[in-house]
């Protein structure tokens, strides 16, 4: 009987134990089972943030490609234009050559006409040679301007041109 006596306690010191354990162990679990909850709310707000920032992301990235598509077509226009311009200029340049060389015959038909010519006759023919030379003149200069306008230009002057526009454009 001694020993079931002995049994009985050691039992109920068990039982007791485990009863105890049990309970401090309750709040380890339930805090356990609020981390897994609250790890599952913050996963599931972190997925749903990813994919707002995703589609964040898609819509700059359309944004840019649109802007790049516009700075590209806007650059092609661009070039279409200088090449126009530089095909004209050349265009200018042979028809001022053109025009140069018909004058210098001009000039020198007048030239031979005033020789022979008298006073008031002589003096309409100065005056057409002297609107001849001023033309003359004029059209050396466009075509200097426009062999200048062909030459390759430095490239710091297209950069001060650039920072130039700029810097209007923000106005």
């Amino acid at each position: 009987m001694k020993n079931l006596i002995l049994l009985l306690v050691l039992v109920s010191g068990l039982l007791a134990g485990y009863l105890v354990g049990d309970y401090r162990g309750r709040d380890a679990r339930e805090a356990l089972g609020k981390a897994i909850e609250a790890g599952k709310a913050l996963d599931a707000e972190r997925m749903t943030t990813i994919s707002r920032l995703k589609t964040e992301l898609e819509g700059i990235d359309a944004e840019h490609r649109r802007s790049l598509a516009a700075i590209r077509a806007d650059n092609d226009a661009r070039v279409a234009r200088w090449h126009n311009t530089k095909s004209n200029l050349a265009d200018a340049m042979k028809h001022a050559t053109a025009t140069l060389a018909e004058s210098d015959d001009r000039l020198e038909s007048l030239a031979i006409q005033r020789d022979s010519a008298s006073g008031a006759d002589k003096a309409r023919i100065a005056q057409e040679i002297a609107r001849l030379r001023t033309e003359q003149e004029n059209l050396r200069q466009e075509s200097t301007g426009n062999a200048c306008l062909q030459a390759r230009a430095p490239r710091s002057v297209f950069e001060a041109l650039n920072e130039t526009k700029i810097a209007e454009s923000k106005r």
